[in-house]
């Protein structure tokens, strides 16, 4: 169902993530919306996703200085993980959340694309308590005709499993499978590289 490694980024790769990604003077932009207002966060885009109605023809554009660094990890990712190389990357960036002051339990449920991808995230801090990764009981499919669930329909879905952020590790799933973050306390933050991807 899904792929995780531990300590899979290399000490350079590590050192980008220390010095500049997780320091006072890198540049994150505030996004009201994921998947709905309710849960704003964070972001620095590498790679843009397509404009709404793209497909999985599009061809993102690099957007940061760190292209090179995320294409990096995720070719080493298909190259020994997969056994086979990087096709396209349809999206990448960095996102810090801090937790959100809501009533619910978790981020709605929701996947990235209406195609066939892979989602890849990649640890870059700790968080103590909370954070989780949550893979839902849900896959995407044509006849299902929505792309999240609502914190309404927080009762038609299961969470199978929960995975736990640690600095340098990757995780890495099917992305037609319904995901999203559990919630955690607002004092702590959570930096994550998400890039979806085909191989």
């Amino acid at each position: 169902m899904f792929d995780q490694v531990n300590d899979f980024l290399t000490e350079e790769e590590l050192e980008i993530v220390n010095k500049n990604i997780l320091s006072a003077e890198f540049p994150w932009f505030y996004q009201q919306h994921a998947t709905s207002d309710l849960f704003p966060f964070f972001s620095h885009v590498i790679y843009a996703r397509a404009f709404e109605g793209g497909d999985d023809n599009y061809t993102p554009i690099s957007n940061s200085t760190l292209s090179h660094w995320s294409k990096e990890i995720v070719n080493r990712y298909c190259t020994e993980r997969l056994g086979k190389p990087l096709q396209r990357i349809y999206r990448s960036c960095l996102n810090l959340t801090y937790g959100w002051n809501v009533p619910y339990p978790f981020i709605e449920p929701h996947v990235d694309h209406l195609f066939n991808h892979y989602n890849l995230l990649v640890y870059l801090n700790e968080v103590n308590y909370g954070g989780e990764t949550l893979l839902f009981d849900k896959y995407y499919c044509e006849e299902l005709e929505k792309a999240n669930y609502t914190v309404d329909d927080y009762d038609k879905v299961s969470i199978l499993e929960k995975i736990p952020p640690k600095q340098g590790k990757v995780v890495c799933f099917d992305g037609r499978i319904f995901h999203g973050v559990n919630n955690f306390s607002s004092n702590q933050k959570r930096v994550i590289l998400v890039t979806t991807f085909l191989a």
